[in-house]
């Protein structure tokens, strides 16, 4: 027996009417259409579809077999697809038949050996599922964006929000700052002193809460864009050693600053404002040696170091001491030992300026926070650095320009109470009437930022400056927390201190600008 007729013994004759069960139990709607677009064959399934027997269809066209669910160009698109089939191209279009949708797909079929082209199968899948999913991603994309849009309507009036209580809130902690630093220093040997000065502990205390909150709230919001500039660190070093240097000694601690000359990239006042809490930190929890303020050079990264003898942190609470309102060894809640936001904000601003912070600690012998900045590409080390001025000259003339009656008060005492001079003005005109036949030009102008009628410390610093024809060193006072105004303010040139300003970050920028004014 021949190869072939061992095969063929094996093959069946093909059975038309298991095939056709097969046709009608698939549940997609199948129906075979001529060329012409005419019905020759279809499925149950497409007979349910089109709700009319098969006997009434063959040879009926498709394209109007379907009603449509009213909709006037369906059966065009339906017969404009079907001509495109014909012509050997496959057509995907979606129409409402019956009132349902459907996803209808046709496909041409191959013409056989010598022949014309074949018909086309058309299929017909209900979408009402598909579509009722899409309906409801675009209603879920229309709600994300309505909640997107309403989250950015958030962060704005989050951000008003923060610059107004910034503002209103730092204004009465300046004057009581202020106030209680004259009032301690006219009672000095008064029975009532320490009734002052505790008095003035706890205005301390409400400032440091206050600038904690805000500073957090900020740095959460968004809102604060680092200005990137280089800069020489010494000046910053020398600040914070004027600053608390009296307030270890006061502890019976010592603090040694140990600069490097060096020019760093950073945003200054960020970066001062980090060391300034690893400061305040490192002196709440030293109670006997001191704090160390130094810098080595690793390559092109200065390592700033802020290091103490007090009590250390243990190894398992390393990650803990940057959250919010965590207290290491005081359960009580002292309000003497700070509140817990001193290092969230150290993290949250050492994430905002891209620098890292290290720790390491001893339990009993003390603990030392590194913080890595970038040393600036076109520094050189052999070049010149300013030196830190001196501390209070009197004798100079000081113009305040504020438009708080309290705040001008309180300054304009402090700086008598140094041995200066002052002319005090509500505003840039006052100040330019009482400057107008003057015997002598101020050494330094002090304005806050935000004036009446929409005017800014700016605009009257530089109204002086045309009038007297010189430019006088300028400080700016801000309790503003608007990035835009911080910008703005920055890139005036003048100097920018932020409310409430304590009396040796005054002192200190004071002798600066009659440093400068003296230079030139």
């Amino acid at each position: 027996m021949r190869e072939e007729d061992v095969a063929g013994s094996d093959r069946r004759p093909a059975d038309p009417a298991g095939l056709r069960r097969v046709f009608d139990t698939i549940g997609v709607a199948i129906a075979l259409l001529d060329r012409q677009g005419r019905i020759a064959d279809l499925n149950a399934a497409m007979q349910r579809a089109i709700g009319c027997p098969q006997d009434l269809l063959i040879g009926q066209p498709m394209a109007g077999a379907f009603v449509w669910g009213g909709r006037e160009d369906a059966a065009e698109r339906f017969a404009q697809a079907m001509a495109a089939a014909g012509r050997g191209l496959a057509q995907e279009l979606a129409l409402t038949g019956d009132g349902n949708w459907l996803d209808i797909v046709l496909t041409p079929l191959p013409a056989e050996s010598g022949g014309e082209a074949g018909g086309v199968v058309m299929t017909a899948v209900d979408a009402s599922r598909r579509m009722a999913v899409e309906a409801r991603l675009r209603g879920q994309g229309e709600s994300l964006r309505a909640a997107q849009d309403e989250v950015a309507r958030a962060a704005q009036a989050k951000v008003r929000f923060l610059a107004a209580a910034s503002h209103d809130l730092r204004q009465p902690a300046q004057s009581l700052t202020l106030f209680g630093a004259v009032l301690a220093e006219r009672l000095a040997g008064h029975p009532q002193l320490p009734l002052v000065q505790t008095m003035n502990r706890a205005v301390e205390a409400m400032r440091g809460l206050l600038d904690a909150l805000l500073d957090v709230a900020r740095l959460d919001s968004g809102i604060v864009s680092p200005d990137m500039a280089p800069f020489a660190l010494a000046e910053m070093l020398g600040r914070l050693e004027a600053d608390y240097g009296p307030r270890a000694a006061a502890k019976g601690l010592k603090l040694r600053v140990r600069p490097l000359k060096a020019q760093i990239r950073s945003d200054a006042a960020l970066l001062e404002r980090l060391l300034r809490n690893l400061l305040d930190n490192a002196l709440r929890y030293t109670a006997a040696g001191g704090v160390l303020l130094g810098c080595r050079r690793r390559g092109m990264i200065l390592c700033i170091e802020v290091a103490d003898t007090g009590v250390g942190i243990p190894a398992d609470k390393l990650d803990e001491i940057f959250d919010e309102f965590v207290q290491l060894g005081n359960a009580e809640r002292d309000r003497s030992r700070g509140l817990g936001l001193g290092l969230a904000v150290v993290k949250r601003l050492s994430h905002l300026l891209g620098l890292p912070v290290r720790v390491r600690s001893r339990p009993g012998r003390g603990t030392c926070f590194t913080v890595e900045v970038p040393l600036h590409a076109s520094w050189n080390p052999n070049g010149t650095e300013h030196a830190m001025p001196s501390l209070d000259r009197p004798g100079a003339l000081a113009l305040i320009i504020d438009d708080e009656e309290l705040i001008l008060q309180s300054l304009r005492l402090v700086l008598e109470q140094w041995g200066w001079d002052v002319l005090a003005a509500a505003s840039a005109e006052e100040a330019l009437r009482q400057l107008d036949g003057a015997e002598r030009l101020p050494d330094v102008i002090i304005a806050d930022y935000r004036l009446r009628y929409g005017r800014t410390g700016v605009d009257a610093i530089r109204d002086i400056h045309a009038f007297v024809g010189e430019l006088i060193p300028a400080i700016l006072l801000t309790g503003d927390t608007s990035p835009d105004r911080i910008r703005e303010a920055r890139r005036s040139g003048f100097t920018l201190l932020h409310k409430p300003v304590t009396l040796s970050e005054l002192s200190s920028h004071l002798e600066e600008a009659r440093a400068r004014a003296a230079a030139e």
